[in-house]
């Protein structure tokens, strides 16, 4: 993958989030302005409904005798009143009120159980008893048309409960607007999103643009550096070889030299991976071989350094990852060196290799100095160091955790730290592992 592939993507993602944010937004903003609209109309229409039921009750109030029982003379007030079981007649009144009752208005009158006893223009059971006495709600006649119903108490003179008055008015041009915005949403959103995602692919090109040039010079500077480092240090290696030096100059010259050459080669190998490159074909690599070769090449390091090193790793079959195993060589090698250094004498180191859902977790335990808090964000930094004495002494050169890191990056992988003071370190590598159908 080269710089204009890994800015792609950072610019697709910063698109892609920006366009789901808004998108996301607009989707917020088009809910609560649809829940406001609805308790909007909602307490507008019980309002009404209200008024047109306080109409009837004062008519009504002076005939209303027996609890849930209509007498002949309140039937006679209320032209085309409709029983149970009964016929019901149109409305053939010239009385404005009764006449919205033929404009999608409806009225009932209820027990105080909540069952029906009439209607006025239509059947009573039109809608199902209100039983569990509802104020208000929303529900669908017989014929599937939304009506929005209103429950007002109705009392004789001395204050007892009669029954109730049921009002409802339709309110199905109100559902049929609702569903067009629903549409409206549903596919405007979703519009608004690729219109703002474009937008915002063209804006994270305008921002990336700079910030791009400078990684691109910083990659080209590091490159250009190490490659202009080898030069000297070949003609340096000439010198010490071929002249005569004395056998204390020589050897320090030598070591600066050494140093030279692994902090050239580590620069080069850093911008490689940092810049996507990958001039090795990946293979299958077997985790459980490749542990148990480092563990083998610094068994005598930690002797020299009196720290006992071992290792746990599963032997029942051999777990595979694609990758470049030089580079994971490397990346484990760094780590467990780093233990073998930070630990003190007789102190240990415990390599331990787990798998899990399609994972190989490798976790290098130390018994050593440990990083304060306030380093570990760092440690994974170019040329940081978290003892500058301790680590120069050693011959690091700031570069092997900043290895370790991109080596894992560029293997899709993630590694760890968990660390405290004189208790020790605890690095921890997952990668993935090759599932045995794609092998």
């Amino acid at each position: 993958m080269d710089n204009n592939s890994i800015f792609n993507n950072s610019r697709l993602k910063l698109a892609i989030t920006y366009g789901g944010v808004m998108g996301l937004t607009l989707l917020i903003c088009g809910c609560i302005a649809h829940l406001v609209m609805v308790k909007a109309f909602t307490r507008t229409i019980d309002r009404e409904l209200e008024i047109f039921g306080k109409v009837f009750e004062d008519q009504l109030k002076s005939e209303l005798k027996i609890p849930g029982e209509l007498s002949i003379n309140t039937q006679k007030s209320l032209p085309g009143i409709c029983f149970e079981k009964q016929s019901c007649l149109p409305i053939k009144s010239e009385s404005d009120l009764l006449g919205l009752l033929a404009e999608g208005y409806y009225l009932r009158f209820l027990k105080p159980s909540g069952a029906a006893i009439a209607a006025i223009g239509n059947h009573p059971d039109e809608f199902p008893d209100n039983i569990n006495l509802h104020h208000s709600y929303d529900i669908k006649n017989r014929n599937g048309e939304l009506y929005h119903l209103h429950l007002m108490p109705l009392k004789i003179k001395n204050g007892q409960l009669w029954g109730y008055l049921q009002v409802g008015r339709s309110i199905q041009q109100l559902n049929d607007y609702m569903n067009s915005l629903h549409w409206l949403l549903g596919l405007g959103v979703p519009c608004s999103m690729i219109i703002i995602g474009g937008a915002g692919w063209w804006l994270a090109g305008l921002a990336m643009r700079p910030i791009e040039k400078s990684y691109a010079q910083l990659q080209k500077f590091t490159a250009d550096a190490a490659h202009e480092l080898r030069t000297p240090i070949t003609s340096l290696q000439t010198i010490v070889e071929t002249n005569s030096i004395q056998p204390e100059t020589k050897q320090a010259l030598e070591r600066q030299i050494k140093r030279l050459v692994t902090l050239t080669q580590d620069l080069l190998l850093l911008s490689r991976l940092e810049s996507g490159l990958q001039p090795e074909k990946w293979q299958e690599i077997c985790l459980n071989d490749l542990v148990a070769d480092v563990e083998e090449e610094l068994i005598p390091m930690a002797m020299t350094a009196q720290v006992l090193l071992s290792s746990h790793i599963p032997d029942q079959a051999c777990f595979y990852i694609q990758g470049n195993e030089n580079q994971i060589y490397r990346l484990l090698l760094n780590l467990v060196s780093n233990g073998i250094k930070y630990t003190p004498v007789n102190g240990e180191v415990k390599i331990n290799f787990v798998t899990n859902d399609h994972q190989g977790i490798i976790t290098i335990k130390d018994t050593g100095i440990g990083i304060p808090a306030d380093d570990i964000p760092h440690i994974f930094d170019r040329f940081y160091r978290v003892n500058t004495d301790r680590s120069r002494n050693s011959g690091g050169s700031g570069l092997g955790l900043a290895i370790a890191l991109a080596i894992t990056q560029t293997h899709k992988g993630k590694l760890e730290v968990q660390s405290q003071i004189d208790y020790g370190s605890t690095f921890t590598l997952i990668l993935p592992l090759v599932s045995p159908v794609n092998r």
